[in-house]
């Protein structure tokens, strides 16, 4: 504030009126009415309502809030430590934090958490288990103060230093390893190289040093990949990217050294002439395209079946039904020797049968154990199993069960939903696969690509790295049943009969009429206050078609058929924002949902209320329990990953121990959770993104569609989306939105090494 003087404040905070999570920026209005604003990293602010504050700063005026004063810092007044026992340390209480401050002064309560802890135990409340919550948590406590009193100066939020000392607060002296290295901030998701880039000028780094331009290379070549899905980039767009983020122009003599630092030290690989790829992508599809040769070179000389006519018409009379040719050829393929199979299909084709075909053949060669089929998610595992009858795990639960094994113990592996599975993925999966397991690929390569870089599925198509058996026939029970078919007819661009009456799809049309006319001839804010009111119709029939499963809902939950409860019905929206976007469709589902006026927890967009169907966000190692000992009250944990994606039911919240518990059925685990992960690690999932619901299937799901979405429809998106329903989908929203996603064929081409290698050697 230049050189004009600071004034204090101080009073009383009785609410929050805004707050962003990414900047630590709010807005809260004292107890006088007086209005602050300005960013507090120390814990989060809603801690904070209620009590006594100081500030320094000056006053402003807002556009929207008024008068404010903008503070510069703020302090809990006179009992700061109190307030930090109470609210940050775990373990202590209101209580005991008084009889704390009553026996202690409060330098001397600092010596005895940091010196002498053992002392606590004299106080009535404090066992050895609780002491060591307390200690622990004081002395994340007392290493985050420091942190963030460093790192405020740089407007980095309570959020990202409570991250970085997560992720670094190992290291000995880290905030002198910071101060020389700013850059390895870069690996905390949310601060990027644009925040570390900051905090480096403000430390002094020369803008032009190796060690800046060679971060900055190395961040934008990785979020290239993940942000694109790309696993290599061409030299000109990398530069191009460089400049932007340095404030640099054609600066390519460093930008060549730089590149070159990074070859020798193979952090990087060039693919084809100016084509680059960061090591693990490069190294991964490679591997894969190796792996696939290998196998097409190595394919076995002995037929399974030597009459194959003649097996095949015995096995349709014990599988109750007539394989299509497509069908047949996908098993007579694996019958004549191949290790590998690539199964495609649209929705609706017969991939399932066709699966459990193939596997019923090998089981003629191999036992029913040796037969394994796995997927991403749980749901997709377990109805893999459910179709094919034979046993299904998790990818991940697959690695972890046979982490000490050089291979997987199986001699026959089905992939199922492969189009989910990104590179680097792929090649830990066929790492762990030996020579002679028949490994069978089964998936859409309609429904979007792996969340993650890497194309392998279209790739594998189109360089046929294995046999490839392509189903295209559609099946349906009925000629009423119509998901696969709409799905299909807009999977190829266009429209489809989507006003008939059919028993598993409706299209409730809730358009602005003469829509175009409208927008042409309104004014834009007359036209923005028609399409709120027109948003406000579509949410109002979603609501009502949505109530009519919560009884079903609750019924599954009280029989305990937890799995059944949370895919029974599904919000799929594609994007987070607006009305119709995932937020604000999560929080009235959950008015309709879960109207409990119990004891909840708020966090940031969400409160958490017991019997929420929830949804985990981030991979994470977490502290778990089987349902079994969860029931048993049993007091031991094991460490269990938790992926993102997984579906779960909050089934208690612990006030006491401040920790909210969740049951994940398809994968019998009982997480635990702290209150204060809640917000970085789940979220409730009444409705969730298309992406969100990749390789998940509902027995019912609803689409908003509108044109405020227009910028994500695509025909990729909308046929994801439709086929993630099994017995009823509905279209809720604009007709023209609808057509118009219809028509708009997704084109975007993704960049792959698997691709730069084998066009090179077509070429």
């Amino acid at each position: 504030m230049d050189e004009e003087k600071s004034y204090n404040l101080s009073g009383v905070i009785k609410r929050i009126l805004f707050q962003n999570s990414e900047t630590g920026y709010c807005i809260a209005v004292l107890e006088n009415n007086q209005k602050i604003c300005g960013s507090y990293f120390d814990t989060d602010i809603e801690k904070m309502v209620g009590e006594e504050i100081i500030l320094t700063g000056n006053w402003i005026t807002h556009k929207k809030y008024g008068v404010q004063f903008a503070f510069e810092t703020l302090e809990v007044k006179e009992q700061e430590l109190y307030f930090f026992l109470t609210k940050i340390v775990k373990g202590i209480g209101k209580k005991v934090a008084h009889e704390l401050l009553e026996k202690y002064e409060e330098e001397e309560l600092v010596e005895v958490l940091n010196e002498r802890p053992n002392e606590l135990l004299n106080f009535k409340g404090i066992k050895e288990k609780k002491l060591t919550t307390i200690i622990t948590s004081w002395q994340k406590f007392k290493h985050l103060r420091e942190l963030g009193s460093f790192l405020a100066p740089f407007k980095v939020t309570s959020n990202l230093i409570t991250k970085i000392y997560s992720e670094f607060g190992e290291i000995p002296n880290l905030i002198e390893e910071i101060k020389k290295n700013p850059y390895m901030l870069i690996r905390i998701k949310g601060i990027g190289f644009k925040r570390a880039d900051e905090i480096a000028k403000e430390l002094g780094i020369d803008t032009k040093s190796d060690f800046r331009i060679t971060a900055c290379l190395n961040y934008t070549l990785r979020e290239y990949c993940d942000n694109n899905g790309n696993s290599s980039i061409s030299k000109e767009i990398l530069f191009r990217l460089l400049d932007e983020a340095l404030r640099f122009n054609n600066e390519n003599i460093l930008y060549e050294h730089a590149l070159n630092v990074m070859l020798s030290k193979e952090e990087i690989f060039q693919t084809i002439q100016d084509r680059f790829a960061p090591s693990m992508l490069y190294y991964s599809e490679k591997k894969i395209i190796e792996f696939f040769k290998v196998r097409q070179n190595e394919k076995s000389l002995k037929k399974i079946i030597a009459n194959f006519s003649e097996y095949m018409t015995k096995k349709e009379k014990s599988l109750g039904f007539t394989l299509s040719e497509e069908q047949k050829n996908a098993v007579e393929l694996l019958n004549d020797g191949d290790r590998t199979l690539f199964l495609i299909g649209y929705a609706g084709t017969g991939k399932s049968t066709s699966s459990r075909a193939i596997l019923e053949l090998l089981e003629e060669i191999v036992s029913y154990d040796d037969i394994m089929t796995i997927a991403l998610s749980g749901i997709a595992s377990q109805r893999i199993s459910d179709t094919t009858g034979y046993n299904s795990s998790t990818i991940q639960s697959l690695f972890v069960k046979h982490k000490e094994h050089d291979f997987f113990p199986y001699k026959v592996i089905l992939l199922d939903e492969a189009s989910m599975v990104n590179s680097v993925m792929f090649y830990q999966i066929i790492s762990k696969i030996s020579e002679d397991t028949i490994f069978i690929i089964v998936g859409d390569d309609g429904q979007l690509p792996a969340i993650g870089a890497g194309n392998i599925l279209a790739d594998a198509i189109k360089y046929e790295l294995a046999p490839i058996c392509k189903l295209t026939k559609i099946y349906r029970q009925n000629e009423h049943q119509a998901i696969a078919l709409i799905a299909n007819d807009i999977r190829q661009g266009k429209v489809p009969d989507y006003k008939e009456q059919y028993e598993d799809f409706k299209f409730v049309d809730v358009s602005i009429a003469n829509y175009y006319a409208a927008k042409n001839s309104m004014g834009q804010n007359e036209f923005s206050h028609l399409r709120v009111d027109n948003s406000e119709l579509i949410l109002n029939n979603i609501v009502d078609i949505s109530s009519s499963y919560i009884a079903k809902f609750y019924t599954l939950i009280k029989e305990k058929n937890i799995s059944s409860a949370l895919t029974l019905f599904q919000i799929i929206t594609p994007m987070k924002g607006g009305a119709l976007g995932v937020e604000n469709l999560n929080i009235q589902l959950q008015k309709l949902y879960n109207s409990s006026r119990e004891q909840s927890v708020k966090k940031r967009i969400y409160e958490y209320k017991l019997s929420d169907k929830v949804i985990h966000i981030k991979n994470e190692n977490m502290k778990a329990q089987t349902m079994s000992m969860y029931k048993s009250n049993s007091l031991d944990f094991v460490e269990k990953r938790v992926f993102n994606g997984q579906l779960g039911l909050i089934i208690k919240l612990d006030f006491e121990e401040r920790r909210c518990i969740i049951l994940y059925p398809n994968d019998d685990m009982v997480v635990f959770y702290d209150f204060d992960e809640l917000d970085t690690l789940i979220s409730l999932a009444y409705c969730l993104t298309i992406h969100k619901t990749q390789g998940m299937e509902y027995e019912n799901a609803l689409i908003p569609m509108t044109f405020s979405h227009y910028i994500m429809h695509n025909t990729k998106l909308l046929y994801t989306a439709i086929t993630r329903a099994k017995r009823m989908c509905y279209i809720v929203g604009e007709e023209d939105a609808f057509k118009s996603a219809c028509k708009r064929i997704e084109t975007t081409k993704r960049e792959s090494v698997i691709n730069d290698l084998l066009s090179a050697t077509i070429a």
